[in-house]
């Protein structure tokens, strides 16, 4: 079955115009038609037999009609205003000048009780209207003709049906902008969550869907997705402890075997073995410092990126003398401040530089380059990263195109801590050949929490 597509909002405002543009449809033809064929039936005025009735007495026998004011009235406004009246007993009373045709056939049809004729207008004075109606002469079968036309509620519907089609046109409208209105409206839950779905993101835990203002029908699926999230949240902190706990028991056993290895003799084998103790020792520390990255509650403080680097470069010296490597630092003469936090930076430019001891291959030569616009430049002198391998290399544990190992968790955490302090990192070619990776970071100082 093909899902349904489209905003639903629309849908559902399109079938809502579509079933009252119906209801009103259906409600004019019903209520027109009877009053159409009634309009078109009957033009004497119904209420003219009323009032005959009411005027009738029954005296020694015979049928007599007084004379009220409304039946004065009738007599003087239409000198050709005519009834004939007869009762149950074979009674009966003429008024007017009654047309000759019209009372033949009145003669004729004695059992007739009900009648309504209507011309084509040719002959008006052939109008008929006869009904049953009661006065104080009893029941009796009034026919007239000649008087006064429809009027009360047949005239001011006459009148009304002028602005019909108006006010039909107006309701389809209202409905034709106001439905849509009224459903954004109630959907505004609805679209909030949405948008906050959209900004879910493994690294904001706790985040939650609001189940305020959101239609019953689909709170059940909100209360669903939150509970999806809270064991997701339970489970990556699950990890995280793990991955904490882990890195911490490796520190003590490596801390272990460095030492023993070096009290070996010195040798090929003796620098080999410290090479990888300290690459598995690295990988722990980058355990640890990706935990750091999940705690929301480090600070960007002042850090002048020249004495980091130079720092660095010190305490890493050791490891690259032993690795046959070279490394060299070039720095302002003058601070260049940046906010950021400073353990996380120094974990950056360590990884970077024990990355290209990795893959610079023997005796590499290592340049360490801070700019005056808060750019940290760490090339090398080796093959360099294959153009198909620079997006790539960034991802944890990816091994590129060459054969010289993967690189870790290395070049990942240090792009994740790059982006937290929303800078960028790349790698280009260096001028003298090898491989530049170029750190940039927002320049100023301010205190706020990474993210």
């Amino acid at each position: 079955m093909k899902p349904a597509s489209g905003s639903l909002v629309a849908r559902l405002s399109w079938q809502m115009i579509a079933l009252q543009l119906l209801v009103l449809t259906a409600v004019a033809v019903v209520f027109a038609l009877p009053i159409k064929e009634h309009l078109e039936g009957v033009e004497l005025d119904d209420d003219v037999l009323a009032i005959v009735a009411s005027n009738l007495t029954l005296a020694d026998g015979r049928l007599d009609v007084g004379r009220d004011e409304d039946l004065a009235a009738l007599m003087a406004d239409h000198p050709r205003f005519w009834f004939v009246v007869r009762d149950g007993e074979g009674r009966s009373l003429r008024y007017g000048p009654v047309p000759p045709r019209v009372s033949q056939f009145l003669d004729g049809f004695k059992a007739v009780v009900y009648a309504e004729i209507r011309t084509d207008g040719s002959d008006p004075d052939l109008d008929v209207l006869m009904r049953v109606r009661d006065g104080p002469a009893g029941p009796v079968i009034v026919a007239t003709g000649g008087g006064p036309e429809v009027t009360g509620f047949l005239d001011r519907f006459k009148e009304l049906n002028k602005y019909y089609l108006g006010l039909l046109a107006l309701m389809a409208t209202l409905t034709l902008v106001g439905t849509p209105i009224l459903l954004r409206k109630e959907f505004r839950g609805v679209t909030r969550v949405a948008e906050e779905a959209e900004h879910i993101d493994i690294d904001q835990p706790g985040t939650r869907l609001t189940e305020a203002n959101v239609p019953e029908e689909i709170r059940g699926m909100v209360q669903a997705m939150n509970a999806a999230l809270l064991r997701l949240d339970q489970g990556l902190e699950k990890r995280h402890r793990f991955l904490a706990t882990a890195a911490h028991e490796l520190r003590t056993p490596i801390a272990i075997l460095t030492t023993r290895i070096e009290l070996l003799a010195a040798g090929d084998d003796r620098t080999r073995l410290l090479l990888d103790v300290a690459r598995l020792g690295t990988l722990a520390d980058q355990l640890l410092d990706l935990q750091r990255l999940d705690n929301d509650g480090q600070l960007r403080t002042p850090l002048d990126l020249c004495a980091l680097a130079s720092e660095v470069a010190r305490d890493i010296a050791p490891l690259v003398v032993t690795a046959g490597a070279e490394i060299a630092l070039d720095v302002p003469p003058w601070p260049v401040m940046v906010a950021a936090d400073r353990q996380a930076i120094s974990r950056v430019l360590t990884n970077l530089i024990q990355n290209a001891i990795a893959h610079g291959g023997p005796g590499v030569a290592i340049e360490v380059e801070v700019t005056p616009n808060a750019e940290v430049r760490i090339r090398d002198n080796g093959p360099g990263v294959p153009p198909a391998d620079r997006e790539r290399i960034f991802e944890p544990f990816h091994r590129g195109s060459t054969d010289r190992g993967g690189a870790g968790l290395g070049l990942n955490l240090v792009q994740e801590i790059v982006t937290r302090h929303h800078g960028s990192v790349h790698v280009t070619d260096a001028a003298k050949g090898g491989a530049e990776f170029v750190v940039r970071l927002p320049s100023g100082v301010k205190d706020a929490p990474l993210g």
